[in-house]
């Protein structure tokens, strides 16, 4: 045998030693937030999720479907339901599989008993398809998505990485029309930030006690996620909404926004709310909003904002600063309050009862329910 044919084999040897590694080590692909098998969760918890309760190789084993449903056919991409969003469904709602360690969050109409800080797509069954994000629609168009994007049809995996990333809650690195990498992440209860690394952004090892500690849904709970500013607005919650709608998110001083970074001149109106260059500070000397209102709330009814101190607002520098998710759910809310109009009922919008109770409470009154009462924690009359 010659030598170069001995090198040859060797080369096409270590190749394929090579790729077995590169298959098996943990550094080439994130499987996520809990969709991991046997990854650190919370209280140092394992999980059992598995490729075979998403995927089917064959559509049937021992005779029976393996289609969630008993339904006798197959699905593109192996999938064991007829499409994503109903496949998600499956564990994320009602959990249906009775998965446990942990127990998967109800994103649809959570009935678990804490208050899901992403809100919920069919909560207590008001829905509006035209005023939400419309998982399961087909042909739809994020407004103010510029260049404008036409989405196919719009599934859990527009926003999120089903097989996982680094960033909170796997939100995808490059939604819409991002061109580079987004990085999300938040605080959880004062436990520190869910930085991005080599492991899922949101594997954290909390003994806090609070609602779910013992089903791992404490980190869901509306109440205990605190977002953080990135050190640029390339980075963040904002931006990554921006991704899709991008003009709610430009600069102050824009044609899409108006205003001015960092404030108000006087002179260039505000032609949409700003979420990335105005804190509550800045709002209050221009005499657009009124900071010690809004500080004086308590921290359970107070509107979200962006913490970049993590410092409460009573603070000698209020640095939180509005942002999508001060006025949104990114799943949705539900408004009994427009029941005989549906064309009114925003269910991506915070609504706050006279009591301050947020609509997605099970505690909310809808014949108090106001919007205006959410605008007149900031900008009180």
């Amino acid at each position: 045998m010659s030598v170069q044919i001995k090198k040859n084999r060797r080369f096409i040897a270590w190749v394929c030693i090579l790729g077995v590694i590169f298959l098996l080590s943990p550094l080439s692909t994130h499987s996520g937030e809990y969709h991991n098998p046997k990854q650190n969760t919370f209280l140092k918890t394992t999980e059992t999720l598995a490729c075979s309760q998403c995927h089917t190789m064959h559509g049937s084993q021992g005779g029976q479907s393996m289609i969630y449903g008993g339904a006798a056919t197959v699905y593109p991409y192996l999938l064991r339901a007829a499409t994503i969003v109903q496949l998600c469904r499956t564990c994320h709602e009602n959990n249906s599989l009775s998965m446990s360690n942990p127990t998967p969050p109800d994103i649809w109409n959570n009935t678990l008993g804490y208050t899901p800080s992403g809100g919920d797509f069919a909560n207590r069954g008001y829905e509006n398809e035209q005023n939400r994000h419309s998982v399961g629609q087909t042909n739809v168009t994020p407004p103010g998505s510029n260049p404008t994007i036409t989405i196919t049809y719009f599934s859990c995996i527009n926003c999120h990485d089903q097989h996982g990333n680094t960033n909170y809650r796997n939100l995808k690195k490059r939604p819409g029309n991002a061109s580079s990498d987004i990085t999300v992440s938040y605080t959880l209860d004062g436990a520190g930030t869910c930085s991005v690394g080599t492991t899922p952004c949101d594997i954290n090892d909390v003994t806090t006690t609070g609602q779910g500690t013992t089903t791992n849904l404490y980190k869901y709970n509306r109440g205990n996620v605190t977002f953080s500013k990135a050190a640029s607005n390339s980075n963040g919650i904002a931006p990554w909404c921006g991704g899709c709608h991008t003009k709610w998110h430009g600069a102050g001083g824009t044609t899409d926004v108006g205003g001015a970074v960092n404030g108000d001149t006087g002179s260039s109106p505000w032609v949409r709310h700003p979420v990335r260059d105005v804190n509550i500070d800045q709002g209050n000397s221009d005499l657009h909003a009124d900071r010690s209102n809004w500080a004086s709330l308590s921290s359970t009814v107070r509107t979200r904002a962006v913490d970049p101190d993590n410092l409460a607002p009573t603070s000698s520098v209020a640095d939180e600063q509005p942002f999508c998710l001060s006025c949104h759910y990114a799943h949705g809310g539900g408004n009994p309050n427009y029941t005989s109009d549906s064309t009114l009922d925003h269910s991506n919008l915070v609504f706050i009862d006279g009591s301050g109770n947020i609509n997605i409470d099970s505690a909310y009154t809808a014949s108090t329910g106001r919007i205006r009462n959410l605008c007149e924690q900031c900008h009180n009359q």
